[in-house]
């Protein structure tokens, strides 16, 4: 038996590691999305913790260059580019929208039971669970924190095409220019990474953050492939497994006990470089984290993201919360979220196997 055959196939899909810490980084959002529940800012957990959504973007960035340069070995011709862009970012935008639209259709919902929202606004909504917020298009936030994935798919629109026409060339001139200068003018202008839907005159911030951070990651996949080369000692792995760990922990550590934003740029460097270490299977915990609990919850990390908003919608308008305190407000909100993140996970499963698309297609076009 070879050494490939003793790796697990979903090993071979997924990098543990990555998938744990997907899980731990969403946890984080959803406990800083928790602070609404809050008296006051120093009773809140995590209250700087939407630097975990940096973590996000920088792993997509490294997916997307793996995509694009794998594509480039199988089919080097670019001819028909404009029309492979479209389906790559159309089949991950319909990824998406049912997990979108079970959490965005339940809230709106309950928005119309609590009156909080009027006939435009339910309009406006329809198209904020399209996905089409960071367009700057006027919409009506029924789900808040999806601007992440609205600027991640506008930006892969973007960079897609370009890793598959110019290749490495992309990342060794342009990706670098841009990354040093955007953050330079992103941090100098605004003085952080934060408030994602804070209008720059030409675009949400949410959209240049996503896409800057999008390209660092797709740097990151290119300095893995060199690193991947190199042979470390027992000593050199238990080195750069604690600078992993220690850069994964930092933002946790940093959202609890740093009232500032201004380190945001060095989290982000920090994490960059945790995700390099975890993607180059080098550290000695890789092959203890290649479990499939692991990658079930990085499965579950979706759900689990899309529908805490729902649930903090739901302890906010429900009377029987209101005179709990901020930890049992917590506790509900993680109980309902978990609940609800379950039920769309599986309820969407359960509907993909019905094909239903297929079937509604077969009786609308006829085939030839």
């Amino acid at each position: 038996m070879t050494k490939n055959q003793l790796v697990p196939v979903s090993a071979k899909k997924h990098n543990g590691i990555i998938s744990f810490w997907k899980f731990c980084f969403c946890m984080l959002i959803i406990i800083f999305h928790g602070n609404v529940f809050a008296a006051n800012s120093g009773e809140a957990l995590f209250s700087k913790g939407s630097i975990g959504v940096e973590f996000f973007f920088l792993v997509s960035g490294f997916l997307l260059a793996k995509t694009a340069f794998r594509r480039n070995e199988q089919e080097p011709n670019t001819e028909n580019l404009g029309k492979e862009t479209f389906h790559f970012i159309w089949k991950k935008y319909l990824f998406f929208l049912p997990y979108v639209f079970f959490a965005g259709l339940l809230n709106l919902i309950l928005q119309n039971v609590c009156g909080n929202i009027d006939l435009s606004q339910n309009v406006l909504s329809i198209l904020d669970m399209l996905l089409l917020r960071m367009t700057g298009l006027k919409v009506n936030v029924i789900i808040g924190q999806v601007w992440y994935i609205s600027a991640m798919l506008l930006s892969m629109m973007i960079l897609y095409p370009l890793l598959r026409k110019y290749k490495k060339n992309y990342l060794y001139l342009v990706a670098p220019l841009v990354i040093l200068l955007g953050f330079g003018w992103l941090v100098h202008s605004n003085g952080s990474l934060r408030t994602p839907e804070k209008w720059l005159g030409f675009a949400y911030k949410g959209l240049i953050r996503g896409f800057l951070e999008l390209n660092l990651g797709c740097i990151l996949y290119l300095l893995c492939q060199k690193l991947k080369n190199i042979t470390f000692t027992k000593l050199g792995k238990i080195f750069i497994t604690l600078i992993e760990i220690g850069g994964f922990v930092l933002p946790f550590l940093t959202s609890q006990f740093l009232s500032s934003t201004k380190a945001d740029i060095f989290l982000l460097a920090f994490l960059a470089l945790s995700i390099l270490l975890a993607f180059s299977e080098k550290t000695l915990e890789f092959n203890l984290f290649n479990h499939k609990i692991f990658f079930w919850l990085e499965k579950f990390s979706l759900p689990l993201y899309i529908c805490n908003i729902l649930a903090r919608d739901f302890v906010k308008n429900i009377n029987i919360f209101n005179s709990l305190s901020y930890y049992p407000k917590l506790g509900v909100y993680l109980v309902i979220n978990f609940v609800l993140a379950l039920i769309c996970m599986y309820f969407i499963s359960f509907l993909q196997k019905l094909h239903l698309v297929e079937h509604l297609k077969k009786l609308i076009i006829k085939e030839e």
